[in-house]
């Protein structure tokens, strides 16, 4: 990679081309990543008269990729989509305008110009848009010798592991693995050696939901049929990685307020206009929570060790209520969790919030009493801990699953919502116990 880069800034450019034939896609990726933006561009030009520009393009993020086409002719994208797996190239042509599309399409071949439309047609976050339209497909009365010698001549089908068995009007009947094919007699029928319980998904399924399927059942492929059991493709294992680590960024940045395309190479302008307006909704839950605080003014003006503590107090919470919000959050994603469950899962994160509460509120009821010489400054402390961790537990797993109830995305406002629970509930709780006790901590 260092090579790569050097080459760049030196301007032999020749030299890059060369190197690129003994790099993997992966590793350019990497070294785009790397590149300044002036860097990026010269090598971005070399890139895009390689052979292998489109595996590495496929690999890129969204709006990098969208940038480079950009600067590319319609000749040059369906060069690099024509040498591309079907819903690699799919893929692709979905980052594109819809007339540039169509007139990408009618450069290519009639067969791939239809295979690409009717891909296109699925929506990106379902099995249908995943599939690849690359596999093998075989009669049930096709012999084992005979299906052996199609899998030689078949170099482009992406997954050989599984060879999956068809009726006339390619409905899926069955699957044998290439284990099973090698081990069988030559003179065999494919329907003698087939499994029947194929695990299958619907083109409509949703890519979380094929990427647990492959998961669950350690698939390397699984089919994808229609409403009539017509094989139309299959979801590899490597589109399933890539949909988990896809939905777990999406998660981790919504829980962040965060725009996906915020990314370390993202202009810092683009990013304060994605920022702010999360950051404003923010800003409203502090000040409701320091609304809160205004009512206690007084107290805090006779006791001054009250707004000293007040932020443990509130830490505490935002912190029980996020392990709490993450726990519930992946379990929703994972389908360990559903309306049937919520009742014992809420229960068991108030057991956990509560049990916490008494440990550290003890400990802390301790520290202030030895920090402040105030027996009933740690009563309060220790109290209030408990009471807010109670809290941080209740709404950390129930508004992920309200939210889900509501069709909402859990991860989307959870954490907001969450926080300004836990903060207000935090300061109401040890300053309202500080007002009501306030003859004795003075």
């Amino acid at each position: 990679m260092r090579v790569i880069r050097r080459l760049v800034r030196l301007g032999a450019l020749e030299d890059v081309r060369r190197l690129l034939d003994r790099v993997h896609p992966a590793d350019v990726v990497q070294i785009l990543r790397m590149l300044a933006p002036t860097e990026r561009k010269a090598f971005t030009d070399v890139l895009l008269s390689h052979g292998r520009a489109g595996e590495v393009l496929a690999d890129l993020p969204q709006a990098q990729v969208e940038e480079i086409l950009v600067q590319v002719s319609n000749e040059r994208i369906a060069s690099l989509v024509s040498r591309l797996a079907p819903d690699k190239a799919a893929d692709l042509l979905r980052l594109l305008f819809e007339d540039r599309v169509v007139a990408i399409l009618k450069l290519l071949d009639e067969k791939t110009a239809a295979t690409l439309d009717r891909l296109m047609t699925y929506g990106p976050e379902t099995a249908g848009g995943m599939m690849t339209t690359r596999f093998l497909a075989l009669d049930r009365h096709t012999r084992v010798g005979e299906a052996i010698d199609r899998l030689r001549s078949e170099p482009e089908a992406e997954m050989v592991f599984y060879l999956y068995v068809v009726d006339d009007a390619m409905r899926l009947e069955g699957v044998v693995s290439l284990r099973q094919l090698v081990l069988a007699r030559h003179d065999q029928e494919l329907r003698e050696i087939m499994n029947p319980k194929v695990i299958r998904v619907r083109l409509d399924t949703s890519r979380g939901e094929v990427a647990d399927v492959i998961s669950r059942y350690n698939l390397l492929a699984v089919p994808v049929v229609d409403a009539g059991n017509v094989l139309c493709g299959i979801v590899t294992v490597d589109d399933a990685i890539d949909a988990i680590t896809d939905e777990t960024t999406r998660e981790m940045y919504r829980l962040a307020g965060l725009n996906t395309e915020d990314r370390i190479g993202t202009p810092p302008r683009e990013s304060v206009r994605r920022r702010l307006p999360w950051m404003v909704i923010n800003l409203g839950t502090a000040i409701l929570a320091s609304w809160v605080v205004s009512f206690f003014e007084a107290s805090i003006a006779q006791v001054v060790a009250l707004a000293t503590f007040m932020p443990i107090v509130a830490g505490m919470g935002g912190n029980g209520a996020t392990q709490a919000l993450t726990v519930i959050i992946r379990g929703i994603a994972l389908g360990e969790i559903d309306f049937s469950s919520a009742r014992r899962a809420i229960l068991k994160e108030i057991t956990v919030g509560v049990a916490i509460g008494v440990a550290t509120g003890g400990l802390m009821a301790g520290i202030a009493m030895l920090w402040k010489g105030n027996a009933m400054l740690g009563l309060v402390i220790c109290m209030a801990m408990i009471i807010n961790l109670f809290v941080a537990g209740l709404t950390g797993a129930a508004v992920p699953l309200v939210l889900k109830w509501l069709k909402l995305d859990p991860a989307l406002g959870s954490g907001v919502i969450v926080t300004t629970f836990t903060d207000c509930c935090g300061f109401l709780s040890f300053l309202g116990l500080g007002t009501l006790l306030l003859s004795f901590l003075k």
